[in-house]
Order: C-alpha cells, then sequence, then structure tokens
C-alpha cells in the first residue's frame, strides 16, 4: 500500500501542473511545497520520462505533453457519466433541432468525445475521436480564447494555419483579434472556416479547477448554413448555455 501511495505522488504533481495558469519552474512548483526539491525534480523526470510532461523550448519550465492529453481524452471517454452525457446531448440535439457535438482540447486540435446527429436529410457526419484544427473551428477559437495566456501562446506557435476554405483564418494576428473577441463574448462562431458550407456556434463547458473555473470542453452546433446562417445560430445561445452547464457534471 505505501508502494501504492508513493506511486501516486508524482501523479499528484502532475494534477498540479495541469492547474497551473503557465508552465512552472521547479522553483515555481517548490514554493510553499512541503516536498524537498530533490524529491520534486525526481518526480518531474519520472513524469517526463513516461512521456506525460515535457520540458519547454527553453528547459527551464514543464508543459503536459501529448501523451498526458491522449490519456485525459481516453479518460473522458470511457468514465462513468457517459450515458449521461450523451443522453444530455440527445436533449439539447432535440432542443436546438441540429447535430451538437462534445469537444476537449488535443494540442493544437479538438477531438470530439461525443456527438449526436440531428434527424435531417442533409447532414455532415463526425465521428468520436475525431480532430479539427483549432484555428477553423468554433470549439478551437473558444479554447483559445479561455486557456491560460502562456500556454495559448504555446498552442498558436504550433498552429500551422493550413486554409480549408476562403474563410479560414490563416493569420496569426487576426486569429488572436477574435479570439480577443471571443474571450469577452464567452462563445465562438465558425464561419464556413472547416468545411465551405457548415457553420458552427460552441459555448464552454466550465468546471473550477484548484482556485479558478476552466473550460474543459466545448459544446458545440454545426449547421448547414442553407439551412441556418450565423445569427440564426445565435438565437440556440441560451438553449447551448444551459446543457453546457448540465454537462459539466458529467465530467467530473
Amino acid at each position: 500500500m505505501d508502494d501504492l501511495a508513493g506511486g501516486l505522488k508524482p501523479i499528484s504533481l502532475l494534477e498540479r501542473v495541469a492547474a497551473m495558469e503557465q508552465p512552472p519552474t521547479l522553483a515555481d512548483l517548490a514554493a510553499g511545497s512541503e516536498t524537498p526539491r530533490p524529491t520534486l525534480h525526481r518526480w518531474l523526470n519520472a513524469l517526463v520520462g513516461a512521456g506525460l510532461l515535457q520540458r519547454s523550448p527553453d528547459g527551464r519550465r514543464y508543459e503536459i505533453a501529448p501523451r498526458a492529453s491522449q490519456l485525459a481524452f481516453a479518460i473522458l471517454s470511457n468514465q462513468p457519466g457517459g450515458a449521461l452525457r450523451h443522453q444530455l446531448l440527445r436533449k439539447v440535439v432535440e432542443t436546438v433541432g441540429e447535430s451538437c457535438n462534445l469537444t476537449v482540447m488535443h494540442g493544437a486540435e479538438v477531438t470530439y468525445i461525443d456527438r449526436v446527429e440531428a434527424m435531417w436529410p442533409l447532414r455532415i457526419t463526425f465521428q468520436r475521436g475525431s480532430r479539427v484544427p483549432a484555428h477553423c473551428s468554433a470549439s478551437g477559437k473558444l479554447f483559445l480564447a479561455l486557456m491560460p495566456p502562456a500556454r495559448r501562446e504555446a498552442v498558436v506557435r504550433d498552429l500551422t494555419f493550413e486554409r480549408f476554405t476562403d474563410s479560414t483564418l490563416t493569420d496569426r494576428d487576426a486569429l488572436l483579434a477574435e479570439v480577443a473577441t471571443i474571450r469577452k463574448q464567452k462563445y465562438a462562431l465558425d464561419r464556413e472556416e472547416y468545411l465551405a458550407g457548415l457553420v458552427c456556434l460552441a459555448v464552454p463547458v466550465m468546471q473550477r479547477i484548484g482556485r479558478s473555473p476552466a473550460c474543459v470542453a466545448a459544446l458545440a452546433m454545426q449547421a448547414p448554413v442553407s439551412r441556418m446562417s450565423c445569427d440564426q445560430m445565435l438565437e440556440k445561445l441560451p438553449a447551448l448555455q444551459d446543457a453546457a452547464r448540465m454537462l459539466a457534471g458529467t465530467l467530473e
């Protein structure tokens, strides 16, 4: 049992790194901690060796690594609240009349952890596990807007800004300007930026992590522009926000 408890201490450290507003240094983690620096350093090296943390380019800070993001996605996809989450998604689809999905941030992409299709002959199907670049999706831009500034800078640095349609944002400054607006309004739109003919509205699913609320997932609805404009989509905003509050409980 002692061995198990000892093995869980680095996991607690991983959780602490994930909850911090910017990638911490060893000194940041040691501040206010009763754990000696050599022990913290050993745990950090173990987490780096396991692929759960990685060092920043300057070698001083520790960041969440892709393997940790993959693990978080697997946990969210298979946790006990999945059945209730899917039921809530069905209800919001019935309310708004269009397909809805729940996504999480995975590197510089958003990943679908659940989706319910509307019963329309004309629809665009995405599967659980589908990935979309952050710069051209409503959910991705929402995550960028609501994440800590240091993490946003790191993610934007990794974006390829690939053009998918004539509406795709391929300029860093233009993206950051829209992200600043999204941060104030707490919702994001995809105006045919990933697929021509498809518009999307996304709202955050918020939870308290540590002392601050954080966007842990995004709830989005999608529709062909031939059936619904972005202005019409915004009429569904209150229903999506209500559903996002309910969905937060399925991700605890």
